[in-house]
């Protein structure tokens, strides 16, 4: 349970090669991806909400834990009762004409909605620079409601190589100048859309680029 709970931490989840999956839209999310999770932890008192989700995943180990000892591993204030204990993955990038790049994408609920936003889009990849939340946050994963399962994600890209190399266009959104996307551009697929920090905007080597 102690190295459960310390999956808080980003160094104990990098050394591990664990993270923590809270509340039920995640959890189902990971289950129907058919991810590899080494435990179900439920809050005894809630056992029998979670009956349902149990006997379907009867093959995973599964922990009734007492009040005190599921709020050592839970992360949120108000929990539904269940958290899983995930491996780290790293999906295959999708067939498609789209891929995001991200400079620096700090704040993890930011970054979790951008997860969210490249699965919806069916991006082909989500490229996440250098500064950015760790993917494996349980923030992060709670914030992309489950799209971490789904969406390729790439951590710690070197953007300006990524962009000078590739094959398609990029376009880069810029909060003065530049041409609007409103206007007939005429893109080479596959598209690379590149965003900035979420209050600086693009760094001047990424812009450059």
């Amino acid at each position: 349970l102690a190295d459960w709970a310390r999956l808080g931490q980003k160094r104990a989840r990098q050394e591990r090669g664990l993270f923590l999956i809270e509340g039920e839209v995640c959890t189902r999310e990971a289950l129907k991806a058919r991810a590899r999770l080494e435990a179900l932890l439920v809050l005894g008192s809630e056992e029998a909400r979670w009956e349902e989700l149990l006997e379907g995943a009867n093959k995973i180990p599964q922990y009734r834990l007492n009040s005190d000892a599921f709020q050592r591993v839970s992360k949120v204030e108000t929990s539904q009762g269940i958290v899983a204990v995930g491996k780290m993955f790293s999906l295959p990038a999708r067939k498609s004409n789209l891929a995001i790049a991200v400079e620096q994408v700090s704040d993890p609920g930011n970054c979790g909605a951008l997860i969210r936003v490249a699965d919806f889009f069916g991006a082909s990849e989500l490229y996440l620079g250098p500064g950015s939340a760790d993917m494996w946050n349980e923030k992060v994963v709670r914030g992309s409601m489950g799209s971490i399962f789904h969406q390729p994600v790439r951590a710690d890209a070197e953007l300006v190589e990524l962009i000078r190399h590739w094959e398609g266009s990029s376009v880069a959104t810029l909060s003065r100048g530049g041409t609007s996307l409103r206007s007939k551009l005429k893109l080479k697929p596959p598209v690379l859309l590149v965003l900035g920090h979420e209050t600086r905007g693009l760094s001047p080597d990424i812009a450059e680029a």
